[in-house]
């Protein structure tokens, strides 16, 4: 039976008062600061891929493939998902400079639409396994992912990117070929695929979202120095003592007084 004399106190209220004690400023500039350098390195990232794709090939095609992953990628683009796009698109670009070098020694567009039309077929396995290393860092789960999406992916491949790059391929120079590879790509990834799973509710472009990451960061810096310097010059007063002497306080005037009539 509860004594109501000594109610008992609600369990653990220290510990949710902790758990909702608001960071301080020196913990908030620290976490923005680590926010900061992995945007840095990410895009460092992004930027590096489609150059060494470029170095590695001498095709310009393989800067359009990484920027057209990027620009068909729908919803929020946030450092990690322009990283992992960059060097997914400069890889399949990368891919479709090698695989389209012999269309040079084809004379015949039916020798060219005899090639392609496997290609795509192999190329939409390709792109599936590195996208998907990319994104996952582990072949775990790649099989199922295989299982359950690789002919939808080729079926609705031919609706669109498909007969691009195969007229490409049949009547422009082998030259182009990226070009057109890079606008299919954009075209398929941005109106054909619907479940990529990259859809955020968040649409705040970057350049936004970066530039209030910097306020954000600055102004807590700023405010970090501020209370420091405060609370110094507090301690410096305490050691000191009051600069002056304390007002004396009016006297109370004697009980016999003038009375007003």
């Amino acid at each position: 039976m509860a004594d109501n004399n000594h109610p008992e106190q609600a369990p653990h209220g220290n510990e949710t008062q902790k758990e909702q004690k608001p960071k301080s400023t020196l913990e908030s500039v620290i976490n923005e600061a680590i926010g900061a350098a992995k945007s840095g390195i990410n895009l460092g990232i992004a930027a590096l891929a489609p150059a060494t794709g470029y170095v590695l090939t001498g095709n310009p095609g393989v800067l359009a493939n990484s920027a057209s992953f990027v620009l068909g990628t729908r919803g929020r683009k946030s450092p990690e998902t322009i990283r992992n796009e960059s060097l997914s698109g400069a890889v399949f670009g990368t891919f479709g400079h090698y695989t389209g070098l012999p269309l040079r020694n084809m004379t015949s567009p039916l020798q060219k639409l005899a090639y392609m039309v496997p290609w795509v077929v192999g190329a939409n396995a390709f792109y599936m396994g590195e996208d998907y290393l990319i994104k996952n860092k582990s072949p775990k789960g790649m099989y199922k992912k295989f299982k359950e999406n690789y002919w939808p992916v080729v079926k609705r491949a031919f609706l669109l990117p498909a007969p691009i790059n195969i007229l490409s391929a049949m009547f422009l120079p082998q030259k182009y070929f990226l070009y057109t590879l890079a606008l299919a790509t954009f075209l398929f990834r941005r109106f054909v695929v619907k479940d990529k799973g990259e859809e955020q509710t968040d649409k705040t472009p970057y350049p936004v979202a970066a530039a209030n990451v910097s306020y954000k960061l600055i102004r807590n810096t700023t405010k970090g120095l501020t209370d420091t310097i405060y609370a110094f010059g507090k301690t410096i007063d305490g050691y000191l003592g009051p600069s002056k002497a304390a007002p004396k306080s009016a006297q109370p005037a004697p009980a016999g007084g003038e009375h007003h009539t």
